[in-house]
């Protein structure tokens, strides 16, 4: 059975959501159709930060293979979140992660909380490029 707080706050803030799942919170990436990369299955781990709400911690999971970094957070408590950050050493070193809790009635049965899209590149030239769908899952408690 489905948490009422679900279909309460679908549509609104990220923020209580986030906390309300806790964390960290596994974002899964699932690649997308035109976007072709060596690290296909990859998953976040997104931990905000009790002290500073304008910021956050990503551990990027690639196998056995672990990158950290800290990101900024976009809230415009409307239902959708940007996080804008920079993994060093990297071919695509900028990201944004765009989260939002208007998911579709497919998704939300699915069991998804938060749907949205990964975009990386190069911040620098300007060139950003959508290469996953991001989800994250509800917990039942």
């Amino acid at each position: 059975m489905v948490q009422i707080f679900y279909f309460e706050h679908h549509g609104k803030c990220c923020r209580q959501i986030l906390d309300h799942v806790g964390t960290p919170s596994k974002v899964l990436l699932f690649p997308d159709e035109s976007n072709v990369t060596s690290h296909q299955t990859t998953h976040w781990l997104l931990k905000t930060l009790w002290w500073n709400r304008s910021k956050c911690k990503i551990v990027e999971v690639c196998g056995k293979q672990r990158r950290k970094t800290k990101a900024k957070v976009y809230d415009n408590n409307q239902g959708a979140m940007c996080i804008r950050g920079r993994f060093k050493n990297s071919s695509e070193p900028d990201f944004i992660l765009t989260l939002t809790s208007n998911v579709s009635c497919s998704d939300f049965q699915t069991g998804y909380t938060m749907t949205g899209t990964l975009e990386r590149g190069d911040s620098v030239t300007g060139k950003l490029r959508l290469t996953h769908h991001a989800m994250i899952r509800r917990r039942e408690k």
